[in-house]
């Protein structure tokens, strides 16, 4: 997987530096850190134990989970609606591309850490996200930094979202996936 992400993350923070809450900047930053994960999954995939592996998986299920609901419910609305038709295309592409993720999240979540298609699932998933960051930077991003949209204003509803998420507590139902996956 490539560090496309990352390099344009910090290409956009050196260009911008008072710029911290930009919709576009924030997505780029969230896309480089579930890359990251993903390489240290692969990296650690031979020498982790099954318990480590799962810990690292639900951690990337988790991230990627919260980062795919942003962008469904604040980010994709608000680029429909500044590019309209001329959008239209790549925003139906990248929710189907959300499904097709969702559902290998949900195998994993699903899937206990020991079995043999837990490692092949998690590198399934990291190629799908790979080209679906890779595509939403090189095209939708493209498009949205020339449009009218308030890229401060959605980055800041975006930063709120997160926040948001990434506080609230966990249900039952995550501490069962989590004992399924760990394999207690």
């Amino acid at each position: 997987m490539k560090n496309l992400a990352a390099t344009r993350g910090q290409r956009a923070r050196q260009a911008n530096p008072l710029a911290p809450h930009d919709a576009l900047v924030l997505l780029v930053a969230d896309h480089a850190a579930i890359l990251g994960m993903f390489r240290d999954y692969e990296r650690r995939r031979k020498t982790a134990t099954t318990m480590e592996k799962g810990k690292l998986a639900l951690r990337i299920c988790h991230l990627l989970s919260m980062h795919a609901e942003i962008e469904q419910q604040v980010f994709y609305p608000a680029a429909e609606r500044v590019l309209g038709k001329k959008g239209e295309t790549l925003l139906v592409e990248a929710r189907v591309e959300h499904d097709v993720m969702r559902d290998l999240v949900e195998k994993l979540e699903r899937l206990p850490a020991k079995n043999v298609a837990f490692d092949p699932t998690v590198k399934v998933l990291g190629v799908h996200v790979a080209r679906h960051f890779e595509q939403e930077e090189s095209e939708l991003f493209a498009k949205l930094r020339h449009s009218k949209l308030d890229l401060a204003g959605l980055g800041e509803q975006l930063a709120a979202r997160q926040l948001e998420y990434g506080t609230a507590s966990p249900s039952r139902k995550v501490f069962a996936e989590g004992r399924r996956v760990l394999g207690g």
